[in-house]
């Protein structure tokens, strides 16, 4: 047994043990009690909710606005059906009032005669914007419903999960019927041209619609003849005043009746289509015990968990003295036989005895001594949350591609701008006579799939070199040679959206893409990885501690725990981007039972399209087995088979290896199929299959269609194998004809060579244009990716004067400008403290890394305004925003902060993007807490930032605080918050050999006069008033407890 390294182990006895376990109850209960004070506000919260959503319902009824219940999918989908119904009495009732004109009308002498002049009935004409406006808002106004139903996770856990899908699937068509009413209202301009288009010069019509939430542009050429071949400058210029944005036409892209439309909409309903919406989905159930919510909660499982380690570990070190004991007790049995052979003078006629080495001597464990495990657990612990989180949060994760915006890094702010080509339908006028050829029923063919050729033009090039010194070009143009080709995109900007960063312009696709290759990992990394996992065994032989249930946590208040939501719009996207509907498909029995009608078309309707053309079923190989058997027997005699023998055939099943001596294609057909989910089965327990020998042999529906999508998978993974093959090894040449064959890259070659090439030159290039074994691996698989990306991006230019943007690129399509997420993060300062003016106000000011908010929390709900960071007193300070009323939806609070670039409310990965300053993120349970006490106690204390909080460790909160009536310094002091504990401390900076890592030293005041549990005994300690002053409405006290825990201000300061 070789030695090798035995970690040293600290041992404390059996009534130090008790006594740790006797303060963690006592803290426990302290924790409780505390937190008692909190849970009653949050329990008010809830009724008073519970009170305010049945109210709600109850208005809602007695509207009548046409507006749906968001959580019944009958009700949205009967809303959508009526909004086209009466789209369609709409459309069909419209006429066009060119038709009406009659110039002669008023020379009638009829004192009843009707004005019937263009004037008269231009003023007559209908507005079809105002129709599809209302119902572009009821659509929001639902979508905006829908939302606060999904995010709240009580209401949806009452719903069955058939009606959650059903939910998210008329969201979609929600979104996607607001884009369908954009089209119904182009076409119905565009069909009407002449009615509701404006023309000034007889060539280019315009027509456009603004509202609140979005803005529509229409502008296209009319049917007049155009030579754009003699045009003075080889572009057009397209203006949409109302959106904002001017569009540079080149000119491969000008035809007759070219139309374009602009929209920008302030909302998004894209991104959430996005790939790198929201992080990975773990399929583990178990969640670090990092990420739990509730510190009661915390500090059980913690516990727990360091009693297992404690267990493992004391029963490591006793198999570790029981092995060593064995191995010595084996070394003395030989050295005794070895001195008696010796004794004897038969050493050398026998066997030699071969005496091992002694091993190390592990410690020996006293009777009623334990294993002080407490900095391995905090080590575990630790590494545990570092470990999750770069397994779920990384970016890696998300496998972006190049020129992929990261929507976890990045967010669509300043709305969507929809910049497209779309095809006018055929008109013929003239005079009276008016035909428009509808066709498609009546749907609006956009064309986002046009690309202008980006080759230059000899022709408008020299088109310009002619007319550039006489001609007064726009002051908007682009008329360089090398901006010709392209669209050039200009758009106006509110003023404040660029104020603190600067977008980046992206276009929102859905394409196909080659799935990059995954990292392989050299035998270096092997090895390296090798070397780190001994020596992590090493130090942690005496526990091996493994991922199990008992170091994990499933529980509900885990802030790592996807939300329904996401578990629903994960499970509805099956794959990066692609949709899959995902029909629930109840299993039955397909083996000694009469089919049903429904069944029978069930297996015609999911499993015959999964069946290749060569396919067999068992049956067909069951039929084969006679015949192969006759062929093979051998000639002669052969005895007769006793009646009472029965021969039983073999079971066969849907398996790959079986079908391998059919013919098939090389390249399979498999036609698109219905993806199939598994609902709730409708098996007895008779019927439920049994534990199979066979691999393939279904019993089932879904094990059948499993077995199918199985042989699938390995058909269409037989070409990569094919090609994989090693080539055959190539005959080696005379060393002169190899001479004479090879040629540099940097010389010519013979006009003979290239007349009569060489098969060895031949097979050269061959060999170059296959990909090499490892390409094939990973990259010859595609999906279908819908993403923004900016690769179709070029030359981004932004003038902070006038505001306006402009990019030049090869396609029109969706627009989105995407910013910095935590541009705004870490913050500089912040503090929590009551109002002066006010006693029911408290006040919560929060530096960014820009701007300066200011936010007035009381029980009617949250105002505030942002401003600029100033250290003097300013009597009329610049506002960039201001909300007047309270709000208390603190959703809408977030929205309104985004809306203006201001972006404070960080998410579970932002640690992996924060690139501003340094910070540290806390213990989620420890700082939860600590923002419920600050809640607690908001009236009577100041809470403020302490600049030592940022360079702590995770499990150490550093916090500064003062009695708010108190004007001067005396009673200001700063807290060390600790999972444990809570003490009164001055920090120092002790030196550290490493440059990376900082060492901070707490030495205890006198204020320490007892044990403190939390931060409520602290301040109890500090004033004996601090009970009986506290916060005790209870929605001051859950606005603020929100507040804080949604800004993280102890985590991201």
């Amino acid at each position: 047994m070789p030695a090798e390294a035995i970690p040293k182990i600290n041992l404390i006895p059996l009534s130090e043990v008790n006594e740790r376990e006797a303060k963690y109850l006592l803290r426990l209960a302290d924790v409780t009690t505390s937190g008692e004070l909190v849970k009653k506000s949050e329990k008010d919260f809830h009724q008073s909710e519970a009170l305010r959503v049945r109210k709600e319902h109850w208005e809602h009824y007695l509207r009548c606005d046409g507006i749906p219940r968001p959580y019944v999918p009958v009700d949205v989908r009967t809303f959508i059906a009526k909004i086209r119904h009466f789209d369609d009495i709409e459309s069909k009732g419209s006429v066009s009032w060119t038709l009406s004109i009659d110039e002669r009308s008023i020379l009638n002498q009829n004192i009843f005669r009707t004005d019937k002049t263009r004037d008269k009935m231009r003023s007559t004409k209908d507005d079809p914007g105002g129709h599809y406006e209302n119902d572009i808002e009821k659509c929001l106004e639902t979508l905006k419903q829908m939302d606060t139903m999904l995010d709240n996770q009580a209401e949806l856990e009452l719903m069955t999960t058939k009606v959650q899908y059903e939910i998210m699937e008329t969201y979609s068509e929600l979104e996607e019927e607001i884009n369908q009413l954009f089209n119904r209202l182009t076409y119905r301009i565009m069909h009407m041209q002449s009615a509701y288009m404006i023309t000034e010069d007889n060539k280019v019509a315009t027509w456009s619609h603004r509202t609140g939430p979005w803005q529509l542009d229409l502008w296209g050429l009319l049917n007049v003849s155009v030579l754009f071949n003699q045009l003075e400058i080889p572009v057009m210029l397209a203006t949409f005043e109302t959106t904002g944005v001017t569009v540079q036409v080149p000119m491969s892209m000008l035809v007759d009746c070219m139309t374009l439309r602009s929209i920008h909409t302030e909302f998004d309903n894209f991104s959430q289509n996005a790939k790198s919406f929201e992080p990975p989905i773990m399929s583990s159930t178990n969640y670090p015990n990092a990420g739990i919510l509730d510190m009661q909660e915390s500090m059980i499982n913690e516990w727990i968990m360091q009693q297992d380690l404690q267990e493992e570990t004391l029963a490591e070190m006793l198999h570790r003295r029981e092995e060593y004991e064995e191995v010595m007790a084996d070394i003395a049995i030989r050295v005794e036989q070895a001195a008696k052979e010796a004794k004897s003078g038969n050493e050398g006629k026998g066997p030699k005895i071969i005496i091992p080495k002694a091993p190390r001597e592990p410690p020996l464990v006293p009777p009623n001594m334990f294993p002080d495990i407490y900095n391995d657990f905090l080590r575990i612990e630790d590494s545990q949350n570092t470990a999750f989180l770069d397994e779920v949060y990384h970016p890696r994760n998300l496998r972006l591609f190049p020129g992929e915006i990261n929507l976890r890094e990045c967010i669509i702010q300043g709305g969507i701008y929809s910049i497209m080509f779309v095809r006018r339908p055929d008109q013929t006028e003239f005079n009276k006579f008016n035909i428009v050829w509808h066709e498609d029923d009546r749907l609006l063919h956009t064309m986002p799939e046009l690309v202008a050729e980006t080759k230059r033009n000899h022709h408008a090039t020299e088109m310009m070199r002619r007319s550039r010194a006489t001609l007064v070009t726009p002051a908007n143009a682009k008329l360089e040679d090398s901006d010709l080709p392209f669209f050039h995109v200009s758009i106006q900007l509110p003023p404040d959206l660029c104020k603190w960063s600067e977008p980046e312009v992206c276009h929102f696709l859905t394409e196909m893409q080659l799935v990059p290759p995954e990292p392989r990992r050299t035998l270096a990394e092997f090895g390296a990885s090798s070397d780190q996992n001994t020596r992590a065994s090493t130090a942690d032989s005496r526990s091996s501690i493994r991922q199990t249930t008992r170091l994990s946590v499933d529980s509900t208040t885990n802030i790592f725990r996807p939300t329904i939501r996401m578990m629903l719009r994960h499970t509805r996207y099956s794959g990066i981007g692609s949709i899959s509907a995902g029909l629930m498909l109840k299993d039955f029995t397909l083996k000694d039972r009469l089919l049903s009608h429904l069944q029978v078309r069930n297996v015609e309707r999911h499993a015959i399209p999964r069946i290749i053309s060569s396919f067999k079923f068992p049956a067909d190989f069951l039929d084969d087995l006679p015949d192969v058997e006759v062929s093979t027997n051998k000639k002669g005699l052969f005895k007769r088979q006793d009646a009472e023998v029965v021969a039983k055939r073999p079971e066969l099943g849907f398996d790959y290896e079986s079908q391998l001596e059919t013919p098939e294609r090389m390249y399979p057909y498999f036609p698109k199929v219905e993806p199939v989910q598994q609902a709730d089965s409708d098996l007895e327990d008779s019927d439920e299959p049994q534990e199979l020998t066979l691999a393939g042999t279904s019993h089932t529906m879904h094990q059948l269609i499993e077995d199918l999508n199985n042989i699938k998978v390995k058909y269409r993974a037989k070409p990569n194998e094919l090609l994989n093959q090693p080539d055959e090894p190539e005959k080696k040449q005379p060393k002169e004809k190899v001479k004479e064959e090879v040629v540099p890259e940097n010389t010519s070659t013979p006009k003979k060579d290239e007349k009569e090439p060489t098969p060895g030159r031949r097979r050269t290039k061959r060999s170059t244009a296959i990909r090499p074994e490892s390409e094939f691996r990973g990259s010859d698989k595609f999906e279908e990716v819908t993403h923004w990306t900016t690769k179709h991006i070029i030359d981004l230019e932004i003038n902070k004067v006038t505001h306006k943007l402009t990019f030049k690129t090869d396609r029109l399509g969706i627009f989105g400008l995407a910013f910095k997420r935590y541009d705004h993060f870490p913050f500089r300062e912040w503090s929590l403290q009551p109002n002066e003016e006010n006693p029911e106000e408290v006040i919560f000011s929060l530096d960014t890394f820009h701007v300066r908010i200011l936010f007035y929390i009381s029980a009617k709900g949250v105002r505030g305004y942002v401003t600029d960071i100033i250290k003097g007193y300013a009597a009329k300070p610049v506002k960039y925003l201001e909300i007047k009323e309270p709000i208390v939806d603190f959703k809408m609070l977030r929205k309104i902060f985004v809306a203006k670039n201001i972006n404070i409310f960080a998410e579970h990965d932002a640690s992996f993007y924060i690139t501003n300053g340094y910070y540290s993120m806390k213990h989620v349970a420890s700082e939860q807490h600590t923002y419920k006490m600050m809640a607690l106690h908001c009236k009577s204390m100041k809470f403020y930032r302490s600049s030592w909080n940022r360079l702590a460790n995770r499990r150490d909160i550093i916090l500064g605080m003062k009695l708010a009536k108190d004007n001067t310094d005396y009673s200001e002091v700063t807290v060390r918050i600790q999972p444990e504990s809570t003490t009164f401390v001055t920090v120092t900076e002790n030196c550290s050999d490493q440059e990376n890592v900082i060492v901070l030293s707490y030495k205890n005041t006198w204020r320490n006069i007892g044990n403190f549990t939390d931060l409520h005994m602290a301040v109890c300690s500090m004033s004996p008033t601090a009970l009986e002053s506290r916060n005790k409405d209870s929605l001051l006290l859950f606005y603020v407890k929100k507040m804080l825990s949604l800004s993280r201000p102890l985590s991201f300061s």
